[in-house]
């Protein structure tokens, strides 16, 4: 299979990773950096370990994968406003490796996919699914671009959350920001669709007895 690892600014809402594999990205993208670098993180997770290689290592990263690189990022002073491309860059590589890890070859989520990392503490856990009922019940105020996502990234920087003590906090955070990403790949749950049926309901009942 010949790789076609290159985009252009005019795919915005679908990204063409092979000649026989196009995919929707995790958010509308808007430069054609974020793209590129998007497009490689996705074929580096799919097909990567074939090219040089080493032992397959497909399959979805952990929750830490992220977690990890934004810290790198911080400390490297990524997130001061003076590096904006080298910015996109790597956030457009991380969610490409991300979004190549729930993926089989020919762009089919992995059956054994059921996030979209592999989560391993209660906080993220509990970002993660705070961030998915918020997708699916306050679309109109998730982050859906490139430049809402490097805002929100950014704006982390400046609470300190990358660089502080606060690993529970920042765990939750990512989950959140986790869980909104994978509402575009991972449909609702039965259990999901539950809570926005109910969740109406029990706010307005808090209403009236406030009232």
């Amino acid at each position: 299979m010949t790789l076609s690892c290159s985009a252009t600014s005019s795919t915005v809402r679908g990204l063409q990773i092979t000649k026989k594999l196009h995919i929707t990205p995790l958010i509308d993208i808007q430069s054609a950096t974020f793209a590129e670098r998007y497009v490689t993180g996705v074929c580096w997770r799919l097909f990567g370990w074939r090219e040089h290689g080493e032992v397959e290592a497909q399959g979805p990263l952990p929750e830490h994968y992220l977690i990890d690189n934004l810290k790198r990022c911080a400390q490297i002073n990524r997130f001061d406003g003076r590096h904006e491309e080298l910015l996109r860059k790597d956030i457009g590589f991380f969610l490409g490796m991300l979004h190549g890890g729930v993926l089989t070859p020919d762009g089919a989520l992995r059956p054994d996919a059921k996030t979209l990392v592999i989560v391993h503490t209660q906080d993220f856990r509990e970002g993660y699914e705070r961030g998915r009922r918020d997708y699916f019940t306050q679309y109109e105020e998730i982050a859906h671009t490139e430049g809402d996502l490097l805002d929100l990234f950014k704006a982390r920087t400046q609470d300190n959350l990358y660089l502080s003590g606060e690993q529970s906090t920042l765990r939750w955070a990512i989950g959140c920001t986790v869980g909104e990403l994978s509402g575009r790949l991972f449909p609702m749950t039965e259990q999901e669709q539950l809570y926005k049926h109910h969740a109406p309901q029990v706010r307005s009942a808090a209403v009236l007895q406030e009232a």
